[in-house]
């Protein structure tokens, strides 16, 4: 059975189920003090749930000073989360943080209901969301590179669940095969994903326009503003849901006129970031970043309404630092301007005083961002390109 038939056959397994989900919040350790932040992070948990297609959820905040390493919630909390479920009638524990496959296991002995983490989350919406042969092949490297170091703790638990959130992809078929197999099966993949990055690579060298990669927190609005930017009847898909995009799509825009001539670039829309993603699952995705890094310029969306920008600016240049492509040109887009109180923005204005502001859903900004990209190409693309076509043609003759 091959990555799309997995998908498709777990999604349809999905479909009959409807969860409850109790989410648990935590803060007080070492690793997780800041409160505030993490508050935030619950919230965004609730999004996650929500992409994942949980439409009924409630909360629970813990402080955890030490997390236990059997259960990571000692025993007086799991009565606590045991009396919130049953209250609630949940069937589904989301727990935002990483968990421990023994942790898991233990759990769902103790609680009698399914429990993921933050990260098993986050591979099931991988896998419902991957919508080409390039994002399933990602997918399916993420989670079997996840699962293989956690395959001995893992089984128990995933084996048990006939499909569902958190199950969703590969991961329940490997767990039948051993350590040799999913490696294999890992390098495969590789070799799949290198040989989708050379006919990417061979795509690039056809390129004969500037190139832009939209960058930023998942759910920024990056999708939107390119389906703005370009003219193609073809849109690329743009859902209030995280992870919408999982592949990169480039379109062709226009971006103004040069001796009365429509001039234009690339623009490609990438897989959005988020905080507390392991470095080995963001590498899973190195054929959609890498237009990252051979873009000209990055285009670097952000939500300006979000209560929690500086956390995301932040991951945003710290993603763009683990791709050793921080100095890169950028040119930063502040969507969803229209929900920004003033003085927030003032604030902003006076940090990032070149930034465009915007609303990509009210097509406003969009023109300045189609003029800031005609000056980029007028002021550094077109002199780079035309000394290099002028070194070329003197090596020649």
């Amino acid at each position: 059975m091959d990555a799309s038939s997995l998908y498709s056959h777990s999604l349809r397994t999905v479909e009959a189920t409807k969860y409850i989900a109790l989410l648990v919040g935590q803060y007080g350790s070492r690793e997780f003090r800041d409160k505030r932040v993490q508050e935030e992070s619950l919230r965004e948990l609730y999004h996650l749930c929500d992409t994942a297609g949980i439409s009924m959820m409630q909360d629970l905040f813990l402080h955890i000073h030490s997390p236990d390493p059997g259960c990571f919630l000692n025993a007086g909390m799991i009565e606590t989360v045991k009396e919130s479920l049953g209250e609630d009638k949940c069937n589904l524990l989301v727990v935002d943080a990483p968990l421990k496959p023994n942790q898991l296991r233990n759990l769902e002995e103790r609680l009698k209901v399914r429990v993921i983490g933050r990260i098993e989350l986050i591979l099931d919406i991988f896998a419902m969301r991957a919508k080409t042969r390039a994002a399933a092949l990602q997918v399916e490297l993420a989670q079997l590179t996840y699962i293989l170091p956690r395959l001995t703790g893992l089984g128990g638990v995933l084996s048990r669940l006939g499909g569902g959130i958190g199950t969703r992809g590969p991961g329940e078929t490997m767990l039948e095969t051993d350590r040799r197999h999913i490696r294999r099966r890992i390098q495969k993949l590789k070799e799949e994903l290198v040989s989708v990055s050379k006919h990417r690579a061979n795509a690039r060298k056809n390129r004969e326009l500037p190139t832009f990669a939209l960058a930023g927190y998942t759910n920024a609005g990056k999708s939107t503003i390119l389906n703005c930017l370009g003219s193609s009847p073809r849109k690329v898909i743009a859902e209030d849901r995280l992870f919408a995009t999982l592949d990169s799509f480039s379109r062709k825009v226009y971006i103004g006129e040069k001796y009365y001539k429509p001039v234009y670039a690339m623009v490609t829309d990438t897989v959005g970031f988020i905080r507390n993603l392991p470095a080995n699952l963001v590498a899973a995705f190195s054929s959609t970043l890498e237009e990252i890094s051979f873009a000209d310029a990055i285009i670097e969306v952000h939500d300006a309404a979000s209560p929690q920008l500086e956390d995301e600016i932040h991951v945003v240049a710290a993603e763009l630092e683990r791709l050793h492509i921080s100095d890169k040109e950028r040119i930063i887009f502040f969507n969803k301007a229209d929900l920004v109180f003033p003085e927030q923005r003032a604030e902003l204005e006076r940090r990032y005083p070149a930034a465009i502001w915007g609303s990509a859903l009210q097509k406003d900004g969009v023109e300045g961002l189609r003029n800031r990209l005609r000056q980029y190409a007028e002021d550094v693309w077109w002199p780079e390109h035309t000394a290099a076509a002028l070194s070329k043609k003197d090596r020649l003759y």
